[in-house]
């Protein structure tokens, strides 16, 4: 069934303060652990989501080709561009490890976040740990005293200081980049954490862009909740509504992309609800757009495969085909008409335990 914009459905509306309380609380030190491997995300820890935004895109969202559609022309998140948003050092894209999830087990879990093998909790079976569990551990110094949540830092505050990062980071994307709709954090992300720990040059911007395409595409089928990460979505979406007439470089700025955001996007006259958002997207122009997003560089970018005019990517939760051969203006390069190939026979579910349907 094809949705509206008047169906129901929800996204993750609120950042838990407790999150912001354990990131402010890290320090600098430990800020700067977790920026090595997160890069620039836990900014987003600031930036208020906007579901009128979201459930007015829905409507446009085309799943056969994973882009928008609207009257004369499409768009679509890019690697680039949510890589961009991310923040990453000086090697291109292209020679960046992609991440991909992988099964854990509950001991392998219990493992990353440094507690012992000896605790049981009923979540761990269905593959998902609360932000609770998380949280009393890590997320305040009261962790640190208690006994009963069997820690392995032996009574090393350095250790627990050490522990508390990775917990961080653990809870952070499975509540803001990789959202589940009971608040719950996916075992798999501290698969994902470790990966950014162990292997160098690794990016995350991939799985992003796929769980958002995975994401819109079941909220465009009636699905009742956005996995996606809705506040890069609705960023980038904004961005491309701002007209520049300028380049713009954040590079070497104090702040980071995600904090010059609302700098860059000021004195925009934006939509307010979910009906003006629908009826601006509805007479969209492609002479409305910012093509190319003004600190982005398009110097070096991935448009196309040797083989075919389309990737497969691996997300968190499926493999979705990813064409930015049909989006050739977002990335500084002319526009071709692109050939019409329903690529949606391509996507393929993961089941919650890391594996395919079949196996």
């Amino acid at each position: 069934m094809s949705t509206t914009i008047n169906e129901p459905f929800s996204i993750m509306t609120k950042i838990p303060f407790e999150l912001q309380l354990w990131w402010n609380d890290l320090g600098k030190e430990g800020q700067d652990e977790v920026r090595k491997y997160l890069k620039d995300l836990p900014d987003l820890l600031y930036i208020q989501p906007r579901g009128d935004i979201i459930r007015a895109l829905v409507a446009h969202w085309d799943s056969a080709h994973n882009v928008f559609h609207f009257s004369d022309f499409e768009l679509t998140p890019t690697i680039e561009e949510i890589a961009g948003y991310i923040g990453s050092d000086q090697d291109p894209l292209r020679f960046k490890y992609l991440i991909a999830p992988r099964a854990i087990t509950i001991h392998r879990f219990l493992n990353s976040l440094k507690v012992t093998r000896t605790v049981h909790h009923p979540d761990f079976a269905k593959g998902f740990c609360s932000f609770r569990f998380v949280y009393d551990r890590y997320g305040h110094v009261g962790g640190f005293n208690n006994p009963d949540f069997k820690l392995c830092s032996r009574n090393s505050r350095q250790k627990w200081e050490e522990h508390r990062r990775v917990a961080f980071m653990v809870a952070f994307l499975g509540l803001v980049i990789f959202p589940r709709k009971d608040g719950n954090i996916d075992l798999k992300v501290a698969g994902i954490v470790s990966t950014l720990q162990t292997m160098g040059k690794s990016t995350l911007a991939h799985m992003i862009v796929v769980d958002i395409f995975r994401a819109l595409t079941a909220c465009k089928a009636g699905g009742n909740f956005f996995e996606g990460c809705n506040l890069l979505l609705q960023m980038w979406m904004i961005e491309h509504l701002c007209p520049r007439s300028q380049l713009l470089s954040y590079g070497s700025a104090e702040k980071t992309c995600i904090e010059e955001f609302c700098t860059r996007i000021k004195g925009a006259s934006l939509p307010e609800g979910v009906t003006a958002w629908a009826l601006l997207f509805r007479n969209f122009k492609a002479s409305q757009i910012q093509w190319v997003l003004g600190w982005l560089s398009v110097e070096e970018v991935i448009y196309m495969p040797a083989a075919r005019p389309h990737f497969l990517l691996m997300g968190l939760k499926s493999i979705q085909p990813y064409a930015p051969y049909r989006v050739l203006r977002q990335l500084g390069r002319y526009q071709v008409i692109p050939r019409d190939e329903d690529l949606s026979t391509q996507m393929v579910e993961i089941s919650p335990n890391g594996r395919f349907p079949e196996e």
